[in-house]
């Protein structure tokens, strides 16, 4: 087959994905490993027990402190009006002031609620790696396409450089173009074995991110959706992430440090104990004047003295200075997602600049081709211009699939702040 027929068929593939991917505007995922990897992967499975743990402070935080018990005995038995006294026996409960219960278990399920939010951050984060992984491994089977077409077209240059040098006319010519041929081979051959090299590697890593068997198969689309949107059009307020798990556990941590406030401003309020102490009286002496023994039960009562003024200002102090660290951090998350969201704006619209620029940069340089083609045939143009236009070809192809993955992965990031599609 001739190697201009070859190139236009090739030109004509490339621009049929190219149109037909504009039709589609969805960004597209690898859900069934990500599936796998919130089933498997040991990290996940680590923060879910953390987060499990953390409700269980909700029970832990709501109940009243252990009850107290006292005991004690007499050597030899003292000798008192109801008989001999052998040992005392008491319990006390201590209460703390009035809703401060209440308080502490709403801290522990705002925090509770909190580690739930850094639940969905650390597997958003996870799907987020996933993705990328995905998209790199997308793109090195693709370069192996490319390589292999552009192999193809190589092999098929021979017979034009035949055609050209018939008759047995200059020969050292031919030889000459033949070994520049060869190098030109080789040289993909190698760069298409390092590339074989480096998609094993990042479907292993892929594959235990996802808790897989290492050597287990991946599917990849035969070509990836162009991007478009209205994300540019997106303004970065709060509102815009209002999903995002890290601003809300920014405010679940304020809100709970709000609660520890009035916490800290209850725990310099008296606790109030309330117990029973049991003694027992064997029969004493009557010649003692003593009675025949017997049973007694004391109701008793406590309270705590909260005298240390020192202690209770910075007690209050400490709430209020951890809540206002609280709305700090908070704010501070909220301005480092508007950051990267602009940052990340200014990107993709940048890569879809850049997208116009190299095919119309295909275009042209498909023309040129066409023209060095009949050149060289004709003996107008040498071997070395023929290659040069190629590789330039090549290069250009080689800058449009990193570009359209480099979108794709900026589309992901963007969904990933927002906590959009497989982040929400």
């Amino acid at each position: 087959m001739r190697p201009y027929i070859i190139l236009t068929k090739l030109a004509l593939l490339l621009t049929i994905i190219i149109m037909a991917s504009k039709t589609s505007i969805s960004q597209i995922y690898p859900e069934p490993y990500l599936q796998q990897a919130l089933e498997n992967n040991p990290g996940l499975q680590a923060q879910q027990k953390t987060r499990e743990a953390a409700q269980q402070q909700v029970d832990i935080s709501g109940a009243l402190p252990d009850p107290t018990l006292t005991a004690g005995f007499f050597t030899p038995p003292m000798e008192r009006f109801m008989g001999n006294q052998w040992f005392d026996v008491g319990v006390m409960q201590m209460f703390p002031w009035f809703g401060t219960l209440g308080k502490q278990r709403s801290v522990a399920g705002k925090m509770a609620d909190s580690e739930y939010q850094q639940f969905r951050d650390e597997r958003n984060r996870l799907f987020m790696d996933m993705t990328r992984l995905w998209l790199e491994i997308c793109r090195k089977e693709q370069e192996l396409i490319i390589i292999d077409h552009y192999k193809e077209i190589l092999k098929a240059r021979e017979d034009i450089i035949y055609t050209r040098y018939e008759a047995g006319q200059q020969r050292s010519g031919l030889a000459l173009d033949i070994y520049r041929l060869e190098i030109q081979l080789a040289e993909l051959k190698n760069r298409s074995e390092k590339i074989h090299d480096e998609l094993i590697a990042l479907k292993e890593s892929f594959n235990i991110m996802a808790g897989r068997e290492m050597q287990a198969s991946i599917s990849t689309p035969d070509s990836l959706p162009s991007i478009s949107g209205l994300e540019h059009e997106i303004k970065p307020d709060a509102e815009t992430f209002a999903s995002n798990p890290r601003l809300l556990k920014g405010m679940l941590e304020t809100e709970a440090a709000e609660a520890m406030q009035e916490v800290s401003r209850l725990k310099t309020r008296p606790m109030l104990g309330v117990g029973l102490q049991y003694s027992y009286f064997a029969p004493g002496e009557a010649a003692m004047g003593q009675m025949d023994g017997g049973h007694m039960i004391m109701p008793m009562v406590s309270l705590s003295l909260p005298i240390f003024r020192g202690k209770n200002q910075a007690t209050r102090q400490q709430g209020v200075l951890m809540a206002d660290a609280a709305q700090f951090r908070e704010q501070n998350v909220l301005n480092t997602l508007q950051t990267q969201w602009t940052q990340l704006q200014a990107k993709i619209s940048n890569l879809q600049r850049d997208e116009n620029f190299y095919n119309h940069q295909l275009d042209i340089t498909q023309k040129t081709w066409d023209l060095i083609l009949n050149a060289y045939a004709s003996g107008d143009e040498g071997f070395d211009e023929l290659l040069r236009i190629q590789n330039q070809l090549l290069s250009l192809e080689w800058r449009m699939l990193e570009n359209q993955i480099n979108q794709h992965l900026t589309k992901a990031e963007m969904d990933l702040l927002i906590a959009r599609s497989v982040f929400e």
